[in-house]
């Protein structure tokens, strides 16, 4: 199954009430019928991050251009192309995408609990439990990952025929050289929150409509749409993966991205309000001073003034 929810049908729920700083990426999505395993390849021009999260399945990230970071259980990985990483299964994580001049470029595998439990006895590797399971740190460089990335998103742009079965199998591949060459120093044992959370193509989707779309046209109710999910089960599993509610997890998100706004002098206060889908200018203050305790006129003398570090976005997410 393809997903490619930027390019087409998220520009059309949108209704292209998109901000200013809006910037389409291509992101196509694979899945295996069962669920089990799912393929994204990722490209952009604009960085992007995502707040701590966690969800259920394991994932392998191959940076293939721009860096890629990392930050769980207290450390922060980052990876440039040719490098591996991997996210843990229900453990909270940010993470992020950072464009160099030519953007960035990602194929991430996610493995559910399953499917890793089918593969990680072969390894010596911890088991896979109902509520304990292997955790991986630090990266990996490898030639033959990156290769395989590569030949994926050949797969992936060419849909020649039996290319669904060619991208399954360079998946399974990417899984089982991950295992193998993995340092064991890197490897060790963590007990988990089995509760069920979003799926990682899911979460991913959903950040995404909530990254574009302006305050004024945001409604869970569309968002569910757009992911073919009822309220109930998307509000229930995004709360699991985010311990927030999708609506205050978009409201923080959009304050974020005025703060990044702000640090560009060529767009007024009344302006951003505007763009980003404030109903008043005042309105924006308000909530802008609620969260960050200092008004966007005064952040912004400060940013200008030398007062405020620009400090790397992953440092603000440790």
């Amino acid at each position: 199954m393809y997903v490619e929810p930027l390019v087409a049908d998220l520009k059309a729920q949108l209704n292209d009430s998109r901000p200013l700083d809006a910037e389409e990426a291509a992101c196509t999505f694979w899945t295996r019928p069962d669920g089990q395993l799912c393929v994204q390849h990722v490209r952009s021009m604009q960085s992007a991050i995502y707040r701590p999260h966690s969800h259920q399945e394991y994932g392998i990230v191959v940076c293939l251009e721009g860096e890629v970071f990392k930050t769980q259980m207290g450390s922060t990985t980052t990876i440039g192309p040719g490098e591996v990483a991997m996210c843990n299964s229900c453990v909270d994580h940010a993470s992020g995408y950072l464009a160099g001049t030519k953007g960035y470029e990602a194929v991430c595998i996610a493995v559910e609990r399953g499917a890793m439990a089918a593969h990680v006895n072969g390894f010596q590797l911890p088991a896979v439990g109902e509520t304990t399971g292997p955790v991986f740190s630090g990266k990996l460089a490898s030639r033959v990952l990156h290769v395989c990335a590569h030949d994926i998103v050949r797969e992936l742009r060419n849909r020649e025929l039996g290319h669904k079965l060619v991208i399954e199998g360079l998946a399974t591949r990417m899984l089982i050289e991950t295992l193998r060459a993995w340092p064991r120093s890197h490897v060790g044992q963590s007990e988990i929150d089995p509760a069920p959370r979003l799926p990682r193509r899911d979460f991913i989707r959903a950040y995404d409509f909530m990254r574009w779309c302006k305050k004024d046209a945001f409604r869970v109710q569309h968002l569910c749409q757009f992911l073919s999910s009822s309220e109930e089960r998307f509000t229930r599993l995004f709360m699991a993966a985010t311990n927030s509610t999708p609506a205050n997890f978009y409201n923080q998100l959009l304050l974020e991205r005025s703060r990044d706004l702000l640090r560009d002098s060529g767009f007024a206060v009344k302006a951003i309000s505007f763009e980003l889908g404030f109903k008043t200018t005042s309105h924006f203050i308000v909530s802008f001073r609620r969260n960050f305790g200092i008004t966007p006129q005064k952040y912004r003398q400060q940013y200008f003034g030398g007062l405020l570090s620009n400090e790397p976005v992953r440092a603000q997410l440790s």
